[in-house]
């Protein structure tokens, strides 16, 4: 299971990695497109400005006109009325046509008109080109009565980069392409151009001219373009991962369950055979041996048949107690009781059935606490701690037992000289079958499930427990109680 949804997250993460990239690189040339279309935007604002600026100068009023006829020719000529003498107009006519540039023979404008030809009709985009033309025909004749204003120009390209999202920095030069020759720059002089990208675009027809826009890498734009994808796709591979991680986490939990659960059984097996050999062999000794005339012998193996049979009560409530937080139905029975007489009780039982003597010390601040709680739960509650101090304590054991109360609580501390606990095994001491190992020692009987009940039975009484532990010093097991049931959390 685990090799197959490593397998499905890493599928995932390279196709997601995959499909990433490609966005990138497509957003990366959508950009480039966006730039290059910025720059023709830019000088076509630029050039309609000029061309206005130089109607107003002349008071004439600038047309500009394209004709097409059904064979596909198109003829395109900008002019401003009644000045043709000072402002001479260029087109760029169909084939068979005699008008052309002075500079140009018949044979090379031919095949110049040929090389920039613009078959009309045939889809949409040859409007664009037509645009474009009458965009490069118009430079031709503007271009000679008043330059190119740089200035303009990058003022009107930094406005439509910024619309599309791309605020970048960018330097222009322009450049005559027949001797690669600067005419116009607003490149400083400190600039490290291998830096930035270059994008070309010539302007003209006749005398080549090019525009060389600088710009930034856009990178780091392409990425903020992408936040949104990215971020998104970033907290979905970890919902995943996170998902993989606790999944992992709870088979390898499941299995230690299921490993404590086999140790259970094997001692609970070992723990209930005990009682009922040792009782079966004291009856069958009486029933045999024909030992009931001798009344200490007889006294002798009734008490013997008694307190096994006790120990085997206590093992079957335990394990009955392991399905109590799953009952729904289970409520407790709420009393008044006075701490101090079921202490007394629990102790003058405990020295009873104890393996060894210990010494006890109770303290009660005040001297009598009493709290509304289930008789038989509290009663098995601090029993636990109680058997678990004395088997786990050194000799000779020592237990204080100190009980204060607060404003709305009484809190009990259960304090031995025994072994201690490790800091890395004070969280799992509450978990259900989980036993701490002993190395070294005599190992201690038992199941897992008495800290388990403990807890579980202190939560049902709307209270809590946690644990002071020092290795080879001994521990304090401290249970806050209320006062008074809550039994609405009932």
């Amino acid at each position: 299971m685990i090799i197959l949804v490593i397998l499905s997250l890493s599928g995932i993460f390279i196709y997601q990695l995959f499909w990433i990239t490609d966005l990138y690189h497509f957003r990366q040339r959508q950009n480039r497109e966006e730039i290059l279309m910025a720059v023709k935007n830019a000088d076509h604002i630029e050039l309609f400005d000029r061309a206005d600026i130089l109607g107003k100068h002349f008071q004439k009023q600038r047309e500009t006109s394209a004709i097409a006829d059904t064979e596909g020719g198109r003829a395109i000529s900008t002019k401003f009325l009644n000045k043709d003498s000072i402002i001479h107009s260029r087109s760029i006519l169909s084939l068979d046509s005699n008008i052309y540039h002075p500079e140009y023979s018949n044979e090379k404008i031919g095949k110049m008109l040929k090389s920039t030809a613009v078959e009309v009709g045939n889809d949409f985009n040859s409007l664009g080109e037509l645009g474009l033309q009458m965009q490069r025909a118009l430079h031709e004749t503007i271009d000679t009565l008043m330059p190119i204003r740089i200035a303009k120009f990058d003022s009107i390209l930094t406005a439509y980069l910024k619309k599309k999202g791309l605020e970048i920095q960018h330097f222009t030069e322009i450049r005559d392409l027949r001797d690669s020759s600067v005419t116009t720059s607003s490149i400083p002089a400190n600039a490290n151009l291998p830096q930035y990208d270059l994008t070309k675009w010539e302007y003209t027809t006749y005398n080549k001219k090019a525009y060389y826009v600088y710009t930034e890498p856009t990178h780091y734009a392409t990425l903020q373009m992408m936040a949104g994808i990215l971020t998104s796709s970033f907290l979905i591979f970890l919902i995943l991962l996170l998902s993989f991680v606790y999944m992992l986490r709870f088979l390898i939990h499941q299995k230690t369950v299921e490993q404590l659960k086999d140790d259970f059984t094997h001692n609970v097996t070992h723990e209930l055979k005990t009682p009922i050999a040792i009782t079966y062999a004291a009856i069958e000794a009486m029933i045999h041996y024909n030992i009931t005339d001798n009344k200490t012998k007889t006294d002798k193996y009734l008490h013997i048949c008694q307190e096994e049979l006790r120990r085997l009560s206590s093992m079957v409530e335990q394990i009955l107690s392991l399905g109590l937080e799953h009952k729904k139905e289970f409520k407790l029975k709420f009393e008044h009781i006075c701490l101090n007489d079921m202490l007394n009780k629990i102790i003058e039982q405990q020295n009873i059935k104890a393996s060894k003597p210990f010494r006890t010390e109770l303290i009660f601040t005040p001297a009598t606490i009493s709290l509304e709680a289930d008789r038989t739960h509290l009663y098995n509650i601090i029993s636990n701690l109680l058997d678990n101090a004395v088997k786990y304590s050194s000799d000779p054991p020592f237990i204080q037992i100190a009980a204060h109360t607060t404003d709305q609580s009484v809190i009990i501390r259960i304090t031995d000289n025994g072994l201690g606990i490790s800091k890395e095994h004070l969280p799992y001491i509450f978990d259900k079958f989980y036993r701490i190992p002993i190395e070294g020692r005599t190992p201690v009987k038992g199941y897992g499930i008495g800290l388990f009940y403990v807890k579980t039975m202190i939560q049902k009484h709307n209270g809590s427990i946690h644990v002071e532990s020092i290795p080879d010093k001994g521990s304090s097991f401290i249970i806050t109680l209320p006062q008074l049931s809550q039994k609405h959390g009932q």
